[in-house]
């Protein structure tokens, strides 16, 4: 199991996003980021420069098969021949649980949908009543 990571422009999510759910890569984290690349916090000219807006991606898959069709996925849509275009990495990962059913490791990353396993609605144990102090 591997976690693959990849910071790339927001613009590009979208079109990952679609391309990752058509290969069945579900369990994706989403997160807005800010960060300079490989140039430095100073430019040439001893200037700062600007931190840039990107998003992070996190998706945890099961073997090197679905390692590379995610790795193709953000690949095909993020790919650009000028700077800031992102980077990705990945990490082995020694177990995974879902914290519903109890499951784990590659078990715990199959699609709910492949089981037929129904969502539970929960109902939020709120009391109306309950002063506050």
């Amino acid at each position: 199991m591997y976690m693959l990571i990849a910071v790339f422009n927001e613009y590009n999510l979208k079109a990952v996003l679609e391309d990752l759910f058509k290969n069945n890569i579900e369990g994706i984290t989403v997160s807005e980021v800010v960060g300079k690349g490989s140039f430095g916090l100073k430019e040439a000219d001893n200037t700062i420069t600007d931190l840039f807006a990107k998003v992070k991606i996190e998706i945890v898959v099961s073997n090197d098969k679905f390692l590379e069709l995610a790795q193709e996925c953000i690949r095909a849509n993020c790919h650009d021949l000028g700077r800031g275009a992102g980077k990705m990495w990945w990490v082995p990962v020694l177990g995974v649980e879902r914290i519903r059913t109890g499951e784990i490791d590659e078990d715990a990353l199959t699609t709910q949908v492949d089981k037929k396993i129904p969502n539970v609605n929960v109902v939020p144990n709120m009391h109306a009543d309950t002063p506050c102090s």
